[in-house]
């Protein structure tokens, strides 16, 4: 079984999940896997050299133009000639398909790793008529696979939750919540859907009130944006609570160090940086957008705040960080939910069953 996973080689979610799958996949003897990204400015040397070191497979096509991608790409698919092409994300599962298509891989799956993408009818309209020769469309969340649902989409869709390695994050004896000696963190690569405005507004709130956390953020992104976010920190004067770290490949020692993790997204696929948390031992504070709401029972093993409600974001950690030893018992119901049902040996599990049933049906 030859299976290539194309996606973006900006190293997003979906490109984490697709090294997973193939890390996990590696250690089956009848499945080869093959990493290919579309270059991106963040496609660089020192996260190419962890692909490396962890031992995945991978090549680079252009990002230059959609065509000089779709063409690399098919050639590349004529060389190695897979089984299965697995597209994951936009607008990377349209340009995978056209290329699988082209070059006459046997079978094409879909990865929607979002629940909004930024799709014009020009490209709805490719996204249907590719669906017509997709064998499955893999929907990361239920949240997302309701989305697909309206689409009208020809291919069947398929629900299989985001993972995440549980034996990295978390461990055991980990520190209660009282102990931890930092405030709030945010793991996110800065996009206006991630929405760290509305984050750092509550802080706002939060000082005007005389309540003054330690926040760390930890992402890249989008220029613009973390520019944007930036000087709202300074226009706030919150530049001493606020630090910044750019990429860190410890975010799992980083969050064991934090007593909340807060998501402001305003839409995603499933959040894996809330699974962390959770497997962490933080107390989690997530926005009701898709793909963060079903990860969390609001007051049960953490809370919930309306989308870009940036006063009741403040209200929720004030009332977290007053007595933080109240709310151990949600940080552990979190752990244990995430620890049960979201470690990515299950996801590995299930694209492998796909794969068998696409080369077997």
């Amino acid at each position: 079984m030859k299976v290539l996973h194309f996606v973006t080689g900006g190293f997003s979610g979906a490109t984490k999940v697709a090294v997973d799958l193939i890390t996990a996949h590696n250690q089956i003897e009848s499945v080869e896997s093959l990493l290919v990204l579309r270059r991106k400015k963040t496609t660089v040397a020192k996260k190419l050299t962890e692909l490396d070191q962890i031992g995945v497979d991978y090549r680079i096509v252009t990002g230059s133009t959609h065509l000089a991608t779709v063409y690399e790409l098919k050639q590349l698919c004529e060389q190695w000639q897979p089984d299965i092409l697995v597209a994951h994300g936009f607008p990377e599962h349209l340009l995978g398909r056209r290329a699988g298509l082209l070059a006459k891989v046997p079978h094409l799956v879909q990865v929607e790793h979002n629940s909004r993408e930024r799709y014009t009818p020009w490209k709805r309209y490719q996204t249907c008529q590719l669906s017509k020769a997709t064998d499955t469309v893999v929907a990361v969340s239920e949240g997302v696979a309701q989305v697909l649902a309206q689409q009208n989409l020809q291919a069947p869709i398929q629900a299989i939750a985001n993972g995440i390695d549980t034996t990295r994050f978390g461990g055991v004896n980990l520190l209660p919540i009282t102990d931890r000696p930092q405030d709030l963190i945010m793991v996110g690569r800065y996009a206006k859907s991630k929405d760290h405005v509305t984050l750092i507004k509550a802080m706002h709130k939060l000082k005007q009130k005389g309540v003054m956390p330690n926040l760390t953020l930890v992402g890249d992104g989008r220029a613009r944006y973390k520019k944007e976010v930036k000087a709202l920190v300074e226009s706030y004067a919150l530049e001493s609570q606020v630090n910044f770290i750019d990429y860190s490949s410890e975010v799992d020692k980083l969050l064991l160090q934090h007593k909340v993790f807060v998501m402001s997204s305003r839409f995603e696929g499933l959040n894996l940086a809330v699974l962390e948390a959770m497997a962490s031992g933080c107390v989690v504070i997530g926005s009701t957008a898709v793909g963060v709401e079903e990860l969390i029972n609001d007051k049960q093993d953490g809370f919930l705040f309306q989308i870009g409600d940036a006063r009741q974001l403040a209200d929720t950690i004030e009332l977290v960080l007053s007595n933080p030893a109240e709310y151990q018992p949600l940080a552990e119901a979190a752990r244990e939910k995430a620890l049960k049902k979201y470690d990515k040996s299950h996801v590995s599990q299930a694209y492998y069953e796909l794969f068998q049933q696409l080369l077997e049906g």
